[in-house]
């Protein structure tokens, strides 16, 4: 190991002593807590959260987010700090994607069947929407394809229609964001009729 290596990783070191010091005196590297909770996120993580957990306002929060974006960027690491809807998370960087693709040799998909695609696209697109209104325009009964679209986390109860039966309402939720990797339903390509 060369002299200059060496001595990078003594500073590595000495910045993680620094910094468990001063967690142990109460100091709170608002940043490096920042950082961490975008890292261990499993979904989109508002700014207001954070500022809630950190007891600060989700303004410093949100610059804190930018900050560490810009950073992240500029020093051309493996990751990023993506927004999805109304909150952030870290991703791989796209630009590696064909290389992380290799190192896993299989992608991260949730299967669905024709069926469910066709209902979540409709889903999708009409929201909020009823099973009855996505059967008609199915043609097809799909009571067990909204709840298997449900179980999977990719679309949610809303709340119910006011008029007789009640019937219940759907959305998609901010997962069906992610995984599509979109930050808002307005991203969603533009339907095309056949006339």
């Amino acid at each position: 190991m060369s002299e200059k290596e060496d001595l990078n990783i003594q500073k590595n070191t000495d910045f993680a002593f620094d910094l468990y010091d001063d967690l142990l005196k109460g100091k709170t590297p608002l940043k490096t807590c920042v950082e961490g909770i975008l890292f261990i996120a499993e979904s989109p993580v508002s700014p207001k959260e954070i500022a809630k957990i950190l007891n600060t306002s989700h303004e410093l929060i949100i610059d804190i987010i930018k900050e560490l974006e810009k950073e992240y960027y500029e020093a051309g690491r493996g990751f990023i700090v993506r927004k999805i809807g109304e909150g952030y998370r870290l991703y791989s960087n796209p630009a590696i994607n064909d290389i992380l693709k290799e190192f896993v040799n299989t992608n991260i998909k949730i299967h669905i069947t024709q069926a469910a695609l066709e209902t979540l696209a409709i889903v999708a697109y009409k929201q909020p929407v009823t099973r009855s209104q996505i059967a008609e325009i199915r043609g097809v009964k799909t009571d067990s394809v909204v709840i298997s679209l449900v179980s999977k986390g990719l679309v949610k109860e809303s709340g119910r229609l006011k008029e007789p039966g009640n019937p219940i309402i759907y959305r998609t939720t901010s997962k069906f964001l992610e995984v599509l990797g979109i930050g808002s339903l307005d991203n969603l390509p533009p339907l095309k009729l056949n006339e």
